[in-house]
């Protein structure tokens, strides 16, 4: 089981607010049976440029590796960033740093307010002109979106789908079961940020994925996930 979107990092970003919070939540993530992490804080082309950015989270890794002693086991885990999307950032400069590891995936966040076309049009150049393998996050977020932009994502078979543990824990697991019975996710995340509200919950997403899929969907994501691993390392 790999969480291929998370914000365990200490005190980048709105996730984890410090060291103590990181060690017990990658702790929880070990007892749930989680083998390899992909630590993806939040990157605002507004906010950081991609090198402050990149500064900024090397500092956090090295706060926490400094601390890792202290857990019985570790997970695998790589670097990544989850990116908001920005106008023009198919054309930005650095953007390709923001990948995960040293590969060519880089997961992205899709705007929350009214989806028009060219949305769609950057992402798509952002893998076809750039060569970049997009991840969309958390794709139960814009299901509410404008349908035909939404099935233009869904349809691409250049991009990657990742959904949160809580579209198939909560009231919308009906949804989720739906999405996930056409073949259309290929990656999990908690997409974590504490102990409380958010904190890590991976097991419980995929008891229920395989009650209702018998392990197709999961080997699917496994498959996928240690492509990425591989790719990244």
């Amino acid at each position: 089981m790999f969480d291929c979107h998370c914000h365990i990092l200490p005190g980048i970003d709105d996730g984890s607010k410090n060291v103590e919070m990181s060690l017990a939540m990658l702790d929880l993530e070990v007892r749930q049976g989680v083998e390899g992490i992909i630590f993806t804080p939040h990157f605002y082309a507004d906010m950081n440029s991609p090198s402050t950015f990149l500064r900024r989270r090397e500092n956090a890794v090295r706060e926490l590796e400094a601390n890792l002693s202290r857990l019985p086991q570790v997970p695998d885990y790589i670097l990544g960033a989850e990116v908001h999307y920005f106008r023009g950032m198919s054309r930005s400069d650095g953007i390709e740093s923001l990948c995960i590891g040293n590969s060519n995936y880089i997961l992205i966040e899709m705007p929350f307010r009214n989806w028009q076309p060219q949305f769609i049009d950057e992402i798509e150049e952002i893998s076809d002109v750039l060569g970049l393998r997009v991840i969309i996050a958390h794709i139960e977020r814009y299901l509410d979106q404008d349908k035909k932009l939404v099935k233009r994502l869904l349809d691409n078979p250049n991009l990657l789908i990742q959904c949160n543990a809580e579209f198939f824990i909560e009231r919308t697991q009906r949804n989720a079961i739906s999405l996930m019975k056409t073949g259309r996710i290929d990656l999990l995340g908690s997409d974590s940020h504490n102990l409380s509200s958010r904190r890590p919950n991976l097991a419980d997403a995929v008891q229920i994925m395989q009650k209702k899929d018998k392990k197709r969907a999961l080997d699917h994501i496994e498959r996928v996930s240690r492509r990425i691993f591989e790719a990244a390392m």
